[in-house]
């Protein structure tokens, strides 16, 4: 009897085990930004976000949690779920995991939802695009801004994302889409870049060398960390800058202001997200209405 007993037990143990997720983003500790307390069905879309301050902003929470908030809830609104994981190690596979932790547990298939990262994070967050399912425009998928990931050409990207029927971004209406650029800021010193690498203006939403001026600049929006105000750190400047597609050096070239405000050791870092805010912000909330509206009308018919 006590020997049945000591197996059953074990039994239990076994099942509560086998039943618990090992996850690091079951708690709430793992996301600067987490919110799933917010019902679906109050925001236009669920935003993605990974990224990371500047090291010489330093590396304090409270530096990553400011510098999170400003690159999302400052810049698309209250309207929007955002979720942004608080990667210790990033790596493609901890970027995955994470992603797939948000289209598992908090993500109600279809909604609509936006990627969004930078250099580096750029491309750890493409890369692991590739290996999470539910990236498709049926489960909701409206963009991927992906601004100074490693160059790429149009048809690299549909490649990459041939079984979702993803693409490169022609204009400013398409959902499915990667939307990414290679910046040059101010003429800067840069190393070549692969002939046929895409890119798309964020001002005009054209892949061709069509100009923009920095009146087509809805705003741009900066975290500055050393103001002593808390209420300083974020500014707001519109018509910022202009940009233009180099059609032959394969880049997009930004003319910018360049005050000491919003540059680490005289260069701008990390804030190519920041100088296209509204753009971005503006361009993601139109995608999402066409795929709704195209919702609708596949109903209809």
């Amino acid at each position: 009897m006590r020997k049945l007993l000591m197996l059953l037990a074990t039994a239990v143990v076994v099942l509560t085990f086998a039943g618990c997720s090992t996850s690091p983003y079951d708690y709430g500790t793992n996301w600067l930004l987490r919110e799933n307390d917010i019902p679906q069905y109050y925001s236009k879309f669920d935003l993605f976000y990974i990224g990371k301050a500047p090291a010489e902003y330093g590396d304090t929470h409270d530096i990553q949690f400011n510098w999170t908030k400003t690159h999302t809830n400052d810049i698309f609104g209250h309207g929007v779920r955002v979720f942004s994981p608080e990667i210790q190690n990033p790596d493609t596979e901890n970027v995955a995991e994470a992603l797939e932790y948000y289209l598992e547990n908090f993500h109600q298939p279809g909604h609509p939802f936006v990627l969004l990262a930078e250099g580096k994070s750029a491309d750890l967050l493409y890369s692991a695009m590739q290996k999470v399912d539910g990236i498709n425009v049926k489960n909701g998928f409206i963009a991927a801004y992906l601004p100074d990931m490693q160059p790429k050409t149009a048809e690299q990207i549909a490649d990459d994302f041939s079984w979702d029927d993803l693409k490169a971004a022609s204009n400013a209406d398409g959902y499915g889409v990667i939307v990414t650029w290679v910046s040059c800021i101010n003429n800067e010193k840069m190393n070549p870049v692969p002939q046929g690498t895409f890119n798309i203006n964020p001002l005009n939403w054209k892949t061709d060398g069509t100009p923009a001026t920095a009146k087509e600049n809805i705003k741009a929006v900066f975290y500055m960390p050393e103001h002593k105000n808390i209420f300083w750190r974020k500014v707001e400047e519109k018509n910022f800058c202009g940009a233009v597609i180099n059609l032959k050096k394969g880049v997009l070239e930004i003319s910018s202001p360049t005050p000491l405000l919003h540059v680490t050791k005289g260069r701008f870092t990390l804030n190519c997200i920041s100088m296209f805010a509204g753009n971005i912000a503006q361009n993601a909330g139109q995608r999402t209405e066409n795929l709704i509206k195209a919702r609708e009308w596949n109903r209809v018919k």
